[in-house]
């Protein structure tokens, strides 16, 4: 995946029922490409993700280097890691999903957060506060008033 021509998949975006991981792979697959652009691959939200899986960053990105799909991905998570049960899957989408700035252990305020969507030219959206919808902006994906709602 090269970062530096395209966007990687929604922070919306599920594998195994888990937000995020199909963005962190993208990710991942482009820090192993030295294609990561402006991008991070192993802290802020996906350190979060790594923390939730109990794998460490380096892990992940590494796991990556011969496991070519999604689904070879999942496999890998499903042996390394400890099984998380329906319920503690849709706490931490929820968690991920509610984040804004200045909550606990985050590292944007709110003026960070308004200057970062002014620099992608949404000042105007005064509507969205979660970091989700940020990066869906930023990435040109359609974002409804109020943000998306929770699925």
């Amino acid at each position: 995946m090269d970062l530096t021509r395209e966007v990687p998949r929604s922070p919306y975006d599920k594998l195994g029922g888990i937000v995020f991981l199909p963005r962190s792979i993208d990710k991942g697959r482009a820090d192993l490409a030295g294609t990561l652009g402006e991008y991070v691959a192993r802290t802020g939200r996906s350190e979060r993700l790594f923390e939730f899986l109990g794998v460490s960053p380096d892990e992940f990105i590494d796991a990556l280097s011969d496991r070519p799909t999604d689904e070879d991905v999942w496999s890998w998570i499903a042996e390394r890691t400890t099984p998380r049960t329906p319920e503690e899957i849709e706490e931490f989408n929820r968690w991920m999903w509610a984040a804004q700035p200045e909550d606990e252990d985050d590292r944007w305020t709110w003026a960070e957060f308004r200057e970062f969507l002014a620099d992608c030219g949404q000042a105007h959206r005064t509507d969205i506060t979660r970091h989700f919808d940020r990066l869906d902006l930023d990435e040109n994906r359609e974002v409804p008033e109020g943000g998306r709602p929770y699925e």
